[in-house]
Protein backbone atom coordinates (compact mmCIF):
# COMPACT_ATOMS: atom_id res chain seq x y z
CA UNK A 1 0.00 0.00 0.00
CA UNK A 2 1.24 3.33 -1.04
CA UNK A 3 2.21 5.56 1.53
CA UNK A 4 0.43 8.80 2.48
CA UNK A 5 3.17 11.27 1.41
CA UNK A 6 3.66 9.09 -1.78
CA UNK A 7 0.01 9.22 -2.71
CA UNK A 8 0.14 13.15 -2.38
CA UNK A 9 3.17 13.42 -4.09
CA UNK A 10 1.67 11.85 -7.11
CA UNK A 11 -1.78 13.29 -7.36
CA UNK A 12 0.74 16.77 -6.73
CA UNK A 13 2.25 15.80 -10.02
CA UNK A 14 -0.98 14.98 -11.55
CA UNK A 15 -2.51 17.99 -11.04
CA UNK A 16 0.72 20.40 -12.14
CA UNK A 17 0.15 18.66 -15.79
CA UNK A 18 -3.20 19.22 -15.75
CA UNK A 19 -3.04 22.68 -14.56
CA UNK A 20 -0.74 23.67 -16.82
CA UNK A 21 -2.19 22.12 -19.87
CA UNK A 22 -5.23 24.14 -19.49
CA UNK A 23 -3.36 27.27 -20.31
CA UNK A 24 -0.01 27.26 -21.13
CA UNK A 25 0.47 31.15 -21.36
CA UNK A 26 0.01 31.87 -17.34
CA UNK A 27 3.11 31.20 -15.40
CA UNK A 28 2.24 29.21 -12.38
CA UNK A 29 3.33 29.35 -9.06
CA UNK A 30 2.39 26.04 -7.11
CA UNK A 31 1.99 25.60 -3.50
CA UNK A 32 0.74 22.21 -1.87
CA UNK A 33 0.27 21.23 1.32
CA UNK A 34 1.93 21.65 4.78
CA UNK A 35 1.47 19.90 8.78
CA UNK A 36 1.49 16.30 9.65
CA UNK A 37 -2.66 16.12 10.43
CA UNK A 38 -2.15 14.95 14.15
CA UNK A 39 -5.12 16.12 15.44
CA UNK A 40 -7.50 14.68 12.80
CA UNK A 41 -8.19 17.98 11.58
CA UNK A 42 -8.13 19.46 7.79
CA UNK A 43 -7.57 23.44 6.86
CA UNK A 44 -8.84 24.85 3.95
CA UNK A 45 -7.91 28.14 2.40
CA UNK A 46 -8.12 30.01 -0.57
CA UNK A 47 -4.95 30.12 -2.44
CA UNK A 48 -1.40 30.79 -2.14
CA UNK A 49 -0.27 34.54 -2.59
CA UNK A 50 2.98 36.05 -2.94
CA UNK A 51 4.63 35.24 0.36
CA UNK A 52 3.41 31.46 0.20
CA UNK A 53 4.85 31.29 -3.24
CA UNK A 54 8.36 32.90 -1.86
CA UNK A 55 8.15 30.38 0.94
CA UNK A 56 6.93 27.14 -0.58
CA UNK A 57 4.34 26.80 1.70
CA UNK A 58 0.32 27.47 2.36
CA UNK A 59 -0.18 30.45 5.07
CA UNK A 60 3.06 32.34 5.99
CA UNK A 61 4.13 36.14 6.12
CA UNK A 62 0.91 37.57 7.56
CA UNK A 63 -1.54 35.02 6.55
CA UNK A 64 0.39 32.81 8.57
CA UNK A 65 0.36 34.91 11.50
CA UNK A 66 -3.35 35.26 11.73
CA UNK A 67 -3.30 31.26 11.50
CA UNK A 68 -1.32 31.55 14.10
CA UNK A 69 -3.12 33.00 16.44
CA UNK A 70 -6.21 30.92 14.87
CA UNK A 71 -4.16 27.72 16.51
CA UNK A 72 -3.93 29.31 19.63
CA UNK A 73 -7.30 30.28 20.20
CA UNK A 74 -7.93 26.13 19.57
CA UNK A 75 -4.98 25.00 21.61
CA UNK A 76 -3.42 23.43 18.43
CA UNK A 77 -0.12 23.76 16.57
CA UNK A 78 0.55 24.01 13.14
CA UNK A 79 1.74 20.45 12.96
CA UNK A 80 -1.88 19.45 14.35
CA UNK A 81 -3.16 19.80 11.50
CA UNK A 82 -3.06 19.54 7.66
CA UNK A 83 -3.34 22.88 6.06
CA UNK A 84 -3.69 23.25 1.91
CA UNK A 85 -5.65 25.64 -0.08
CA UNK A 86 -8.64 25.02 -2.32
CA UNK A 87 -6.61 26.23 -5.47
CA UNK A 88 -2.74 24.91 -5.21
CA UNK A 89 -1.00 27.64 -7.11
CA UNK A 90 -1.10 31.52 -6.75
CA UNK A 91 -3.78 33.48 -8.86
CA UNK A 92 -2.64 36.87 -9.96
CA UNK A 93 -3.15 40.22 -11.81
CA UNK A 94 -0.40 42.07 -13.54
CA UNK A 95 -0.34 45.53 -13.57
CA UNK A 96 -0.21 47.41 -16.94
CA UNK A 97 1.69 49.86 -15.57
CA UNK A 98 4.65 48.22 -13.53
CA UNK A 99 4.17 44.86 -14.72
CA UNK A 100 4.04 43.60 -11.21
CA UNK A 101 1.95 40.73 -10.23
CA UNK A 102 -0.46 40.92 -7.24
CA UNK A 103 -2.55 38.72 -5.77
CA UNK A 104 -6.86 38.14 -6.60
CA UNK A 105 -9.37 35.90 -5.44
CA UNK A 106 -9.37 32.40 -7.90
CA UNK A 107 -11.99 32.08 -10.51
CA UNK A 108 -14.53 29.77 -11.01
CA UNK A 109 -12.56 28.46 -13.14
CA UNK A 110 -9.58 27.91 -11.33
CA UNK A 111 -11.39 26.89 -8.42
CA UNK A 112 -13.46 23.93 -10.45
CA UNK A 113 -9.82 22.75 -12.58
CA UNK A 114 -8.70 22.38 -8.73
CA UNK A 115 -11.58 20.49 -7.33
CA UNK A 116 -10.85 17.18 -7.81
CA UNK A 117 -7.05 17.60 -6.46
CA UNK A 118 -9.07 18.92 -3.17
CA UNK A 119 -11.30 16.20 -3.20
CA UNK A 120 -8.50 13.34 -3.91
CA UNK A 121 -6.60 15.31 -0.93
CA UNK A 122 -9.94 14.50 1.51
CA UNK A 123 -9.82 11.19 0.52
CA UNK A 124 -6.01 10.43 0.57
CA UNK A 125 -5.84 12.19 4.39
CA UNK A 126 -9.15 11.34 5.71
CA UNK A 127 -9.90 14.13 8.35
CA UNK A 128 -12.04 13.92 10.92
CA UNK A 129 -13.41 17.42 10.71
CA UNK A 130 -12.63 20.09 7.93
CA UNK A 131 -12.36 24.13 8.35
CA UNK A 132 -12.62 25.93 5.30
CA UNK A 133 -11.73 29.52 5.57
CA UNK A 134 -13.79 31.94 3.49
CA UNK A 135 -15.71 31.38 0.43
CA UNK A 136 -13.91 29.61 -1.94
CA UNK A 137 -13.52 26.60 -0.07
CA UNK A 138 -17.10 26.43 0.83
CA UNK A 139 -18.30 27.18 -2.73
CA UNK A 140 -15.84 24.15 -3.63
CA UNK A 141 -16.99 21.62 -1.28
CA UNK A 142 -20.46 22.70 -1.56
CA UNK A 143 -20.23 22.99 -5.46
CA UNK A 144 -22.11 26.25 -5.17
CA UNK A 145 -20.77 29.23 -6.33
CA UNK A 146 -23.73 31.02 -5.43
CA UNK A 147 -22.99 30.50 -1.79
CA UNK A 148 -21.91 33.23 0.92
CA UNK A 149 -19.36 32.96 3.59
CA UNK A 150 -21.66 35.39 5.74
CA UNK A 151 -24.77 33.04 5.72
CA UNK A 152 -22.34 29.70 6.06
CA UNK A 153 -19.91 31.34 9.21
CA UNK A 154 -20.16 28.93 12.41
CA UNK A 155 -22.39 26.34 11.19
CA UNK A 156 -21.81 22.70 11.53
CA UNK A 157 -22.45 21.16 7.89
CA UNK A 158 -20.91 18.28 6.60
CA UNK A 159 -18.77 16.98 3.44
CA UNK A 160 -19.04 13.42 2.33
CA UNK A 161 -19.87 12.08 5.91
CA UNK A 162 -17.22 14.14 7.33
CA UNK A 163 -18.10 17.31 9.67
CA UNK A 164 -17.54 20.64 8.08
CA UNK A 165 -16.99 23.94 9.55
CA UNK A 166 -17.14 27.05 7.17
CA UNK A 167 -15.41 30.09 9.14
CA UNK A 168 -14.26 33.71 8.03
CA UNK A 169 -10.35 33.65 6.53
CA UNK A 170 -8.82 35.39 9.33
CA UNK A 171 -7.14 37.57 6.76
CA UNK A 172 -10.60 39.37 6.55
CA UNK A 173 -10.93 40.72 10.12
CA UNK A 174 -7.56 42.47 9.66
CA UNK A 175 -9.87 44.21 6.79
CA UNK A 176 -12.86 44.13 8.66
CA UNK A 177 -12.84 44.74 12.33
CA UNK A 178 -16.08 44.67 12.85
CA UNK A 179 -15.98 40.79 12.09
CA UNK A 180 -13.43 40.18 14.96
CA UNK A 181 -16.42 39.43 17.35
CA UNK A 182 -18.04 36.97 14.69
CA UNK A 183 -14.47 35.30 14.12
CA UNK A 184 -13.71 34.54 17.77
CA UNK A 185 -17.38 33.46 18.52
CA UNK A 186 -17.32 30.85 15.78
CA UNK A 187 -13.61 29.62 16.67
CA UNK A 188 -15.48 29.09 20.34
CA UNK A 189 -18.01 26.68 18.96
CA UNK A 190 -15.38 25.06 16.77
CA UNK A 191 -13.10 24.63 20.37
CA UNK A 192 -16.20 23.10 21.73
CA UNK A 193 -17.14 20.38 19.44
CA UNK A 194 -13.37 19.17 19.23
CA UNK A 195 -13.45 19.45 22.90
CA UNK A 196 -16.72 17.16 22.90
CA UNK A 197 -15.69 14.86 19.70
CA UNK A 198 -11.76 14.66 20.09
CA UNK A 199 -11.43 14.64 23.68
CA UNK A 200 -8.65 11.42 23.08
CA UNK A 201 -6.91 13.87 20.87
CA UNK A 202 -6.81 16.91 23.26
CA UNK A 203 -5.67 15.34 26.71
CA UNK A 204 -2.89 18.25 26.83
CA UNK A 205 -2.62 21.07 29.44
CA UNK A 206 -4.54 24.30 29.51
CA UNK A 207 -7.28 23.09 26.83
CA UNK A 208 -9.64 22.02 29.46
Amino acid sequence: MEKTADRLKKLYEEYTEKVKQSNKDYDYEFVFSDGLMRKGIMLIGEAPGKDEVAQGKPFVGMAGAKLKEFMESLKLERDDIFVTNAVKYRPYKINPKSGKKSNRTPTKKEIQLSLYCLEKEIEIIKPKLILTLGNVPLRALKKDFTLNIGQWHGKQTEYKGITHFPLYHPASVIYNKSLQSVFEQDLEVVRQYILLHFLLYFVMPGYM
